[in-house]
């Protein structure tokens, strides 16, 4: 074998391994290669976590009207192009107790963007929740869960936490709420951060499926003994025993 074969060889090999890396670093769910990313909460509870992503849309009212039936807490990650498209709609999420965050103004891919790009998208979504909302989101989830380098420098300067999932209900593709639920609950465990949508990028696709699938979600998560909390709870760390300590004793005095 001849030394132009071992080097081309060589050369397609290490670019097929960098390739694979990159491509894991980017879209690997769990991944932390090139920034840190959280993907599930607090294992020490019974807790999980139910997020919606591509909103609002025009289904979210239907789901906002679920939510609080079951008096459930919900994150929303919202794209900034739909909070201008239905600003009342997310107002209502946050008067209704929600968190939100950021999904980029208008959910393009950023491995395929370019840095100025990037840095846009994640500027323009801040500025618009934060002016329609009143409220500065103060985690963001990126188009696709796909994450570069440029992505974690904008969400730096804008001080921005990244949080992926651990389960999907997978309910962008063509299904039932049956189908949504069992997927769901199926890998559900304590600090599951549950992904679903309540919009879809485009405005095409409708999401009453994801609508009809919470109340079986919630039932099928109660007969498996697990809660449903804010993402905020499940995201924050256990209380020392100082602390439970001292809020026992805060109790016992306001109880005398």
């Amino acid at each position: 074998m001849n030394t132009v074969l071992i080097f081309a060889i060589f050369a397609v090999t290490t670019a097929t391994l960098v390739a694979a890396l990159v491509y894991y670093a980017a879209y690997g769910i769990r991944s932390q290669l090139f920034g840190q990313t959280v993907w599930r909460g607090r294992t020490d509870t019974n807790a999980v976590a139910l997020t919606f992503d591509d909103g609002p849309g025009k289904d979210t009212p239907a789901l906002l009207d679920v939510l609080r039936k079951h008096n459930v807490k919900a994150t929303f990650f919202l794209i900034g192009s739909r909070v201008e498209q239905f600003p009342r709609i997310a107002q209502r999420i946050v008067a209704e107790g929600h968190e939100i965050g950021n999904h980029s103004f208008s959910h393009r891919i950023f491995l395929y963007c370019s840095r100025r790009r990037t840095e846009f998208e994640m500027n323009k979504a801040q500025e618009i929740i934060t002016s329609t909302t009143k409220i500065a989101p103060r985690i963001a989830r990126p188009p696709c869960g796909v994450r570069t380098l440029s992505y974690f420098n904008a969400t730096r300067k804008l001080r921005l936490k990244t949080v992926q999932w651990t389960t999907a209900g997978f309910d962008w593709k063509k299904c039932t709420a049956d189908d949504i639920a069992r997927a769901v609950v199926g890998d559900a465990t304590a600090g599951s951060i549950i992904l679903l949508h309540d919009g879809d990028s485009e405005g095409k696709a409708s999401r009453k499926a994801t609508v009809d699938s919470i109340p079986l979600i919630l039932a099928a998560l109660r007969e498996k003994n697990l809660e449903i909390v804010s993402l905020r709870k499940l995201l924050s760390p256990p209380e020392t025993k100082e602390e439970k300590g001292e809020l026992l004793h805060q109790i016992s005095l306001g109880s005398t």
